[in-house]
C-alpha cells in the first residue's frame, strides 16, 4: 500500500487534512494560481525553519537476503539436465495430446508441442505433473486422468488420457558468482558484488521514500501554520479531476505491473482506507480537492513572497522531456512532431504550477530542521516499518 501512495504522490501533491473556512471565495470561476489574488485565500504563517522528525533510511542485511531469495525464486530454468530423469522442480519441455476416454476424440485445448512445464507448479490438472516424475528424456507416457468436477462444462469430471513426450529437462542455475557475473551489471562479478549492488539500489529507493516523507511532514507543518478561506469553485473542480485522473493512472499501472486488475474506484477505496476515511467516495474527493487547492495556493503565496519563479526555459525543458516520453510510447503514426503541437495536447499551466510548487517544496526542505525521531517516536517508527514489511510479505505470498 505504501508503494501505491508513493505512486499517487508522484504526480499529485497531497498532505494532511486541510479545512476551508472563513469568508466566501472570490472569483469562483478561477482555477489557476496566476489568475488569483492569493492573499484572498491564504494567510501565511511561519514556513521557514519548521522542525520535523523523520528516521534516516537504512537497509539491513536481512532485507538484502530477502531480495536474494526473491531473485532465486524468480530465476528461469536455463541449465540443461541430460543425466537423469524428471524430478520435482524441473522445467520440462513436452509435447502432449489429450483424448477423451469415452470417445477417443482429441478435445479442444488438449494438445501442444514444445510446452515448458515446471513440475510442481500445479499448472495442469492433478496427476499430470506428478505423472511425469521419473520420466527420461525422450520417453513418452500415457497419463490416465480425470478433470475436476468444477472444470469447464465440456470437460467437468471427464476421464481422459494424455500422451506426453518429454523433450528436455532444465533447472534453475545456482545463485553463485557465475550467475552474478552473467547478469551484465557494471562492477558486479561475484555474489558479494551483487549483494552490495542490491543494497545500494534498495537504499536509493528508501532515500526517495525518505525525502517524500520529509516533504510531506514539512508541508503538514507549514499548512498548520496558515489560515485558509474557501478556494475558488473552479479550482476545486480542477483538483478533484486531477486526483481522480491520477487514481486512474495508478490503477492502470498496478494492473499492468502486478498481475491484478484494479479499477479507479478500488484505488480510491484503498487510499480512503489507508487515510482512515470512513465516508462516501464523493465526500472524500471533495475533501481532497480542498486539501490540494489550499496547498497549491499556499505554495503559490510562498513563491510570491520568496520570488520563486519558473522560467520559460525550465518550462520548455520539462515539456520537451514529457513530449519525448510520450513519443517513446505512442502508437505508430501518433507521435508529436513539435513542442508547439505537444503544448496543444497538455495543460501547460498545470505543468508550470507543478514545477513551481516543486521548487517551493525544495526551498522549504532546504530551510527546514529535520531530525531523527527520539524515544517513543523512534519506537513507533520501527513498529510501523515492521508492520509494513510484514504486510508486504503477506501480500506477496497471497499473490
Amino acid at each position: 500500500m505504501k508503494k501505491l501512495v508513493s505512486v499517487m504522490m508522484a504526480a499529485v501533491i497531497a498532505a494532511g487534512a486541510l479545512t476551508g473556512c472563513g469568508k466566501a471565495a472570490k472569483n469562483a470561476d478561477v482555477a489557476y494560481l496566476k489568475d488569483m489574488n492569493l492573499s484572498d485565500y491564504v494567510t501565511l504563517g511561519d514556513y521557514k525553519g519548521v522542525s520535523v522528525e523523520v528516521a534516516s533510511p537504512e537497509v539491513t542485511d536481512e532485507e538484502v537476503e530477502q531480495y536474494m531469495q526473491y531473485i532465486s525464486s524468480s530465476m528461469k530454468a536455463t541449465v540443461d539436465v541430460t543425466d537423469r530423469a524428471v524430478q520435482e522442480g524441473d522445467t520440462c519441455n513436452i509435447d502432449y495430446s489429450g483424448k477423451r476416454v469415452d470417445t477417443g476424440e482429441v478435445f479442444e485445448g488438449g494438445t501442444a508441442e514444445g510446452y515448458d512445464l515446471t513440475i510442481g507448479s500445479h499448472s495442469f490438472i492433478d496427476g499430470f505433473e506428478d505423472g511425469l516424475i521419473g520420466a527420461e528424456i525422450g520417453e513418452t507416457r500415457d497419463l490416465n486422468l480425470t478433470f475436476p468436477e468444477n472444470y469447464t462444462a465440456e470437460l467437468a469430471g471427464v476421464d481422459v488420457i494424455f500422451t506426453v513426450k518429454v523433450n528436455s529437462i532444465k533447472v534453475k542455475p545456482d545463485l553463485d558468482d557465475a550467475y552474478a557475473a552473467s547478469l551484465g551489471i557494471e562492477n558486479v562479478a561475484t555474489l558479494d558484488d551483487l549483494k552490495n549492488y542490491i543494497k545500494d539500489r534498495l537504499l536509493e529507493e528508501k532515500q526517495t521514500d525518505y525525502q517524500n516523507e520529509v516533504n510531506n511532514k514539512i508541508l503538514e507543518a507549514v499548512t498548520a501554520n496558515c489560515k485558509f478561506n474557501e478556494p475558488p469553485a473552479a479550482s476545486l473542480d480542477r483538483f478533484k479531476g486531477l486526483y481522480t485522473e491520477q487514481a486512474d493512472l495508478v490503477a492502470s499501472y498496478y494492473s499492468a505491473n502486478y498481475g491484478t486488475s484494479y479499477t479507479t474506484d478500488q484505488v480510491l477505496s484503498m487510499l480512503m482506507s489507508q487515510e482512515g476515511f470512513t465516508g462516501e467516495q464523493e465526500e472524500y474527493l471533495a475533501n481532497k480537492s480542498v486539501e490540494l487547492a489550499n496547498q497549491f495556493i499556499m505554495l503559490g503565496a510562498i513563491a510570491q513572497a520568496e520570488g520563486i519563479e519558473v522560467t520559460d526555459d525550465e518550462l520548455n525543458e520539462k515539456l520537451n522531456t514529457d513530449m519525448a516520453n510520450a513519443n517513446a510510447t505512442a502508437e505508430e503514426g501518433k507521435s508529436v512532431a513539435s513542442l508547439d503541437e505537444y503544448k496543444k495536447t497538455v495543460d501547460v499551466e498545470n505543468v508550470k504550477e507543478n514545477l513551481l510548487t516543486n521548487k517551493v517544496i525544495e526551498f522549504l526542505a532546504d530551510n527546514a530542521n529535520v531530525t531523527e525521531p527520539t524515544g517513543d517516536d523512534a519506537e513507533a517508527t520501527d513498529t510501523e516499518e515492521s508492520a509494513e514489511t510484514e504486510t508486504a510479505e503477506e501480500t506477496e505470498s497471497a499473490d
